[in-house]
């Protein structure tokens, strides 16, 4: 049930997806007269929203505090047990009609991954993710990279797949559950989690409720340091939001729920980990 809400959830905080819909409704109403003034009203709205999110940079600002909730380490004099890599890199729709793998966004999660198999060839690195459709389309995101790594010859011996889970609660508790399989004696050691800065937090707080012990590594940052006001990109303004609002939704939902540690969660120190 929570899967099936998430997901429904995740379309009704599509900024991007709910701006167009809400243009075509008021076009549709501007239509009919009895229903003309109301339309003339919600767009004259909906256009000050997107202008004042497009000059305040209200979604950059969201973004930016979750992606400098942890600093990537330097791992050169840390001891951990291996490196745990979060699906959500490729895109399905390009595998699915023509069989290609297609990298649609966060591509320095599987960067940081080959990375980590590459310098520590005698730790396990993971990789966990299936697909996160609500219905099922044969597609897995780690079998599509682990047969596009095996096929030009990029895949390390140390390099492992878990190819069901749908979330990131879900890879928390599948890849724990095979750790605990295949390393049973590695499993309260610490961990490099790696995935997007933005998605760090949220998958921190799952991490550590499911029982894993991590050392966070974000990657993928796309804020700066400076906010810049007055931008004149609507669109890019309206998506940065809706990106934002995804995973602040998404770490309450997980905080009600039980599936995080914290409604926020932050570094801890050392040895303070699960």
């Amino acid at each position: 049930m929570f899967y099936f809400l998430s997901k429904t959830l995740s379309i009704l905080i599509n900024t991007a997806f709910m701006h167009s819909l809400l243009l075509a409704i008021l076009f549709g109403l501007l239509i009919l007269k009895r229903t003309r003034r109301f339309a003339i009203g919600g767009l004259i709205a909906l256009t000050g929203a997107s202008l004042l999110i497009t000059v305040i940079p209200v979604g950059t600002m969201l973004s930016r505090t979750l992606e400098t909730r942890f600093e990537q380490p330097d791992l050169t004099n840390v001891n951990f047990a291996g490196a745990v890599t979060l699906s959500g890199s490729l895109y399905p729709k390009s595998y699915l009609e023509r069989g290609e793998m297609n990298v649609r966004y966060s591509a320095d999660r599987i960067f940081a991954m080959l990375r980590m198999a590459s310098l520590y060839p005698d730790k396990p690195v993971l990789f966990t993710g299936g697909d996160g459709n609500l219905a099922e389309r044969g597609f897995s995101e780690a079998v599509v990279l682990e047969n596009w790594l095996n096929d030009s010859g990029l895949k390390t011996p140390n390099m492992y797949f878990e190819a069901q889970s749908r979330n990131t609660h879900e890879n928390a508790t599948k890849s724990l559950e095979m750790v605990y399989r295949e390393w049973p004696e590695l499993a309260r050691k610490p961990w490099v989690l790696i995935t997007s800065a933005q998605h760090m937090p949220r998958a921190v707080g799952a991490f550590r409720q499911a029982g894993w012990n991590v050392i966070p590594y974000p990657v993928d940052r796309f804020t700066s340091d400076e906010l810049h006001l007055a931008s004149l990109n609507v669109s890019g303004a309206i998506k940065s939001l809706g990106r934002a609002l995804r995973e602040w939704v998404g770490l309450t939902a997980y905080y009600w729920t039980g599936r995080t540690d914290a409604w926020f969660p932050g570094p801890q120190a050392p040895g303070a980990e699960n």
